[in-house]
């Protein structure tokens, strides 16, 4: 194995730990206060907040978080063959599920737009953090990304 490797698996097991103690720790908090909210929406929480204030560092987690992202299909197998498994509980429910699956997309949307909105509105001149990636030349359809220092 070469030192360039050694430094590269290093790198990324480096940033999968720096998010998996990130989640760890809002499990941790959801368990100890017992808390409504799930333990990996906190960590979700505290990772963004993190990003945001800037105590984290997106080249800290870069790495692993684009793995992660461009493996997510992966992660939906599991509840894909669960739901085939089931296939017998959900046979004469297909239009509901779908009809619910529709009102659920369109709810998320909205309230993601209100909530995009609203933050925007509350912090006028943070549109964007170092940790954001703005997107340059979209609409000309060209998809190169540059990064906001």
């Amino acid at each position: 194995m070469t030192p360039r490797l050694q430094e590269e698996i290093l790198t990324v097991l480096k940033q999968f730990s720096i998010i998996l103690s990130i989640y760890f720790l809002g499990e941790g908090l959801q368990k100890a206060f017992s808390l409504p909210v799930p333990g990996n929406v906190l960590g979700m929480l505290i990772l963004f907040f993190g990003l945001y204030a800037g105590i984290v560092k997106l080249d800290m987690i870069e790495r692993a978080s684009d793995f992660l992202l461009d493996n997510l299909a992966f992660f939906f197998l599991p509840a894909g063959v669960s739901l085939i498994t089931c296939f017998s509980l959900l046979e004469g429910q297909l239009t509901s599920i779908l009809i619910i699956s529709l009102l659920s997309t369109f709810v998320i949307l909205i309230v993601t737009g209100l909530i995009i909105q609203f933050g925007q509105a509350l912090l006028p001149g943070k549109s964007e953090t170092p940790a954001c990636r703005k997107k340059e030349g979209f609409a000309a359809g060209k998809l190169t990304e540059k990064r906001v220092d």
